[in-house]
């Protein structure tokens, strides 16, 4: 038998999966490293982490599917924007500034008065802490002589590849959320590079995902049929390729760490809205909502002690539809799409002595979803369609989350067989690199999906309870 590696370097983990040709899960380990928090609002992570628990994912997985001998292609997907500097020996320097760190305030408002608009105009973002120039320029403010060691700044793929084969490079879709890339061109900006000092020689070569990044050289994983490892992509652009989002009318939300919606778009159309390059050769329209999962993993982690999921959701459940007049506003990592204001905080509106854990369970639940609203209603005020809405990630799990998300949006959801779709994306660039056709990966790799219809509850009272009161807690953080 054959087989493909598909390699998740996700925000609190490392998940490797073993796929056969006909896009089956053979196999699967995850290994989670651990973050950093040295200040407030300050996310760290260890690159050298990233890579221990590559190996032991990759090898454990590789164990568990007898296949040592038979993986001949491997890809790499990765949280964006977090990055790394590191030396010509191939060390990291520091520690890497992940994609929630909220520090670069400072270099965003400078980002903001240098070139204002121009800068969504190349490249299809919002200036926001949340991607890799604003940490780069942090670094050469308060840590030059730190760049000047550096011999490349590395995303989480470009690290991973680099340490499996020794070439640096990275694909369209992570350079895309550098706000580094002109997106048009799919090249590296000369104009942003030099308004802001940045050596474009620090940083890798861009190609194609699918093309071929190299042999794995790397003695520490367990594989012995020499795979060539491929240029793989952003988690979120795996996650829609897949779920077969690569088409117009396709939207994938993947409700993991944040929520991320994903539709595939002929061009830039403007709005609140962020615009990436897609892992096949598209651009899409992108949603980022920074703290969902998180969110409710932390409601989990103080109020449902030692205990599972699935009593928070009986919980939320029997809390009943409005959560009984409580509000969270999930913005505990400031405030995404389309508000775009980073210093914003979360909020809970209504607490009294007379609500419960399950109360403020569902609260959470109804904000994503209320904020998954308000992003779809943008996309389709700017012509973006959408006839419907896939769900994966860790949320998808969870029956009544995904019946909140249909009733608060009215679209048909649509909940993947397998919610690890990041992962599986991977598997599918792997693929490609060894010659496979779009055609066929599509056909094989896609998995089944449950249709959740609308149920007919009308939040749309309490959705507009919800604006207004958001409107304060926003406008609170502005001041």
């Amino acid at each position: 038998m054959s087989y493909v590696l598909g390699i998740d370097a996700g925000t609190t983990g490392i998940r490797a999966g073993v796929y056969s040709l006909e896009g089956v899960v053979v196999a699967q380990s995850y290994v989670e490293f651990p973050s950093y928090y040295p200040h407030p609002g300050w996310v760290e992570q260890d690159a050298e982490d990233w890579w221990k628990s590559v190996v032991k994912a990759c090898n454990s997985a590789v164990k568990l599917a007898n296949a040592e001998d038979d993986i001949f292609a491997v890809s790499i997907t990765n949280q964006r924007e977090t990055i790394v500097p590191v030396s010509k020996k191939g060390d990291p320097l520091t520690r890497a500034i992940v994609w929630q760190d909220r520090r670069t305030v400072e270099e965003v408002r400078r980002i903001k008065s240098i070139m204002g608009e121009e800068v969504s105009k190349i490249t299809g973002l919002k200036p926001d802490p949340y991607f890799s120039l604003p940490k780069i320029l942090w670094w050469m403010k308060n840590h030059p002589h730190l760049v000047e060691k550096t011999w490349k700044f590395m995303l989480v793929h470009d690290y991973i590849v680099y340490k499996m084969t020794g070439n640096v490079v990275t694909d369209c879709s992570n350079a895309s959320r550098t706000m580094l890339m002109d997106l048009g061109k799919r090249k590296w900006s000369d104009k942003i590079a030099e308004t802001f000092g940045v050596d474009l020689d620090k940083l890798p070569e861009i190609r194609n995902s699918g093309d071929v990044a190299g042999e794995l050289r790397s003695r520490e994983i367990n594989i012995k049929s020499k795979p060539v490892v491929a240029v793989g992509g952003g988690d979120q652009q795996c996650s829609a390729l897949g779920q077969g989002v690569i088409e117009e009318g396709k939207i994938k939300s993947t409700t993991g760490t944040g929520t991320f919606m994903i539709a595939p778009v002929d061009k830039m159309r403007g709005g609140d809205i962020i615009y990436s390059a897609h892992v096949v050769p598209k651009i899409v329209a992108e949603v980022s909502i920074f703290t969902t999962g998180s969110l409710l993993e932390w409601v989990k982690r103080n109020f449902f002690h030692n205990e599972s999921y699935d009593v928070l959701n009986e919980e939320a459940k029997a809390s009943g539809v409005g959560a009984r007049g409580l509000m969270i506003f999930p913005f505990f990592s400031g405030a995404g799409c389309p508000h775009w204001i980073p210093e914003a905080k979360g909020a809970i509106y209504g607490l009294t002595l007379g609500h419960s854990r399950g109360d403020i369970a569902r609260a959470v639940m109804e904000s994503v979803a209320f904020e998954v609203k308000t992003n779809i209603d943008l996309m389709e005020s700017i012509g973006i369609k959408i006839d419907e809405l896939r769900l994966d990630g860790g949320a998808a799990r969870s029956v009544l989350w995904n019946q909140i998300f249909a009733d608060v949006t009215k679209k048909v959801c649509l909940v993947s067989s397998d919610v690890e779709a990041t992962a599986r994306g991977a598997a599918m660039l792997a693929c490609l690199s060894v010659g496979f056709s779009l055609k066929y990966v599509l056909e094989k790799f896609v998995p089944s999906f449950t249709t959740v219809f609308p149920s007919g509850i009308d939040y749309s009272e309490i959705y507009k309870k919800y604006k207004i009161m958001r409107d304060v807690v926003l406008r609170k953080a502005s001041d």
